[in-house]
């Protein structure tokens, strides 16, 4: 009597196999009726929020982000303030990125899942307490639940691109109730400090824009020098060299480009819109036009909120609508590519742009004409 052979272990692979196929004869089907690549692409989307393990496979991936790619470095809510999100023992990424949908924090759970499987991060998602908010993509969300936290001892402080230094010291209290709000605030300022950005600046202006962007791991007992000195140095590193050569080049200095790129950080929902943006204000600037900017007027009333015609009546420096040039400080923190477009904006005729409040993205126009046209079709009117 022969012997039985031993069935080999399945292989992590091998449930995709067979829908894999279903979805090849499906994307073939679709060919053939003429719906082409809208209808393949609609069915990879529709397995794959069923089946989220469909994309450990390569082309399916591929085909994936051609659909929803945006979506993973688009915030759901700029404005959006950080609070907790608790990861349960034994959650799959599948349920969080559901859960992270379903609390807004992100606007597509399948960007998110796109980003950890990209990664080789699925089975890395960490139970435990969070600290995040919708003003993160969700590539940066995934990177802070993926995180292989290590030692106890640290603590995570997360600042978003756009936030103001009130911002700022409010999310450095919560982390580190030792650090008052005001003590943040009244340390964040020029003073002795040596860092070549910061040269020619008088001591007692504030750190508003300087204070980078990004996630930090710090010692329970940082002091408040520690923390400011670190996001200051990273200010430096990330885009000192950038903003220093631009200034030269440009016979400008670099406490304006902070200040154009912190408009720019608000306005550009888009990151890739950064350039295109910088280069409306520039050439309202070169034009001698006002910038008009909205995010400089919510930096005056002291809320990143929607503005009623009273806020363009308000008799601030920070009222481009009123008072021409750049504002008289930066008004948020800017990301590298605010920072690079501000550097070396994109050269073009545009001189208007409106948001579509649907993709966040902005249409651009060259004439007043053409400007209301662009209102007109995103229901700006």
């Amino acid at each position: 009597m022969r012997p039985v052979p031993r069935r080999r272990p399945p292989t992590r692979s091998s449930p995709a196999g067979p829908l894999v196929f279903v979805l090849l004869v499906v994307a073939l089907v679709a060919v053939l009726v003429g719906q082409g690549q809208a209808a393949m692409g609609d069915a990879v989307v529709q397995l794959v929020s069923e089946r989220d393990t469909l994309l450990r496979q390569g082309p399916i991936r591929a085909l994936v982000a051609s659909r929803v790619g945006p979506e993973t470095d688009l915030a759901a809510d700029p404005n959006g303030a950080m609070r907790s999100f608790d990861v349960n023992k034994g959650e799959t990424a599948a349920t969080v990125a559901r859960r992270l949908e379903d609390e807004r924090l992100i606007r597509s759970s399948l960007a998110f899942l796109l980003v950890v499987y990209d990664a080789g991060k699925e089975d890395q998602v960490q139970a435990g307490l969070h600290r995040i908010s919708p003003a993160m993509t969700p590539r940066e969300i995934a990177e802070a639940l993926t995180r292989n936290k290590g030692r106890e001892e640290q603590v995570t402080l997360r600042i978003i691109e756009g936030w103001r230094i009130t911002q700022i010291a409010e999310e450095v209290n919560k982390i580190f109730p030792t650090i008052g709000k005001d003590t943040f605030l009244k340390a964040a300022v020029v003073g002795k400090r040596t860092q070549p950005s910061l040269a020619g600046l008088d001591a007692a202006t504030p750190l508003e824009g300087f204070l980078y962007p990004d996630t930090y791991f710090f010692k329970p007992d940082a002091t408040v020098e520690t923390v400011i000195s670190t996001l200051l140095d990273t200010f430096e590193s990330r885009a000192g060299t950038t903003l220093r050569t631009a200034a030269a080049q440009q016979r400008r200095e670099v406490y304006d480009i902070v200040k154009l790129a912190s408009i720019v950080e608000r306005e550009a929902r888009d990151r890739r819109e950064s350039k295109t943006i910088a280069g409306v204000y520039a050439n309202r600037l070169t034009r001698g036009m006002k910038l008009d900017a909205d995010p400089t007027i919510q930096y005056a009333v002291g809320e990143w909120r929607e503005l009623l015609l009273a806020d363009l009546e308000n008799m601030s420096p920070y009222n481009t609508y009123k008072v021409a040039g750049l504002p008289p400080t930066p008004i948020s923190s800017p990301g590298l590519a605010a920072l690079e477009g501000a550097a070396t904006p994109e050269k073009h005729d545009y001189l208007y742009f409106v948001a579509d409040p649907k993709t966040g993205t902005h249409l651009f126009a060259k004439t007043l004409d053409e400007q209301e046209a662009n209102r007109v079709k995103v229901g700006n009117k």
